[in-house]
């Protein structure tokens, strides 16, 4: 997925860690995004909004997150997940990609 390795390049290059913890469907998966930091650990998942955008949203946190994707693996088998040890994952989530 297009997506998934630019995000993992821009956060290597930052400094900062991104890995692959399971490779989804190339074309049609869905994302999460497991961020853990000292003892901080949160998930977050890219969910249709009321306003009919899409948007990050922290799905779970602390002991609950591996528990937690876990299920949506089973539920999901298409599903990336990827885990961001960065001390600000805003920045990449956030980031639009532009393609030329």
């Amino acid at each position: 997925m297009v997506w998934v390795n630019a995000l993992i390049r821009r956060v290597n290059a930052a400094g900062d860690v991104a890995t692959v913890l399971h490779k989804g469907d190339g074309v049609a998966g869905s994302v999460v995004l497991v961020h853990r930091r000292g003892t901080e650990t949160r998930a977050f998942q890219r969910l249709l909004g009321a306003a009919g955008d899409y948007e990050w949203r922290a799905t779970a946190t602390a002991a609950a997150v591996d528990e937690w994707v876990e299920r949506q693996l089973k539920y999901d088998p298409d599903l990336w997940v990827i885990e961001l040890d960065t001390p600000n994952p805003a920045r990449f989530i956030d980031e639009t990609i532009v393609f030329d």
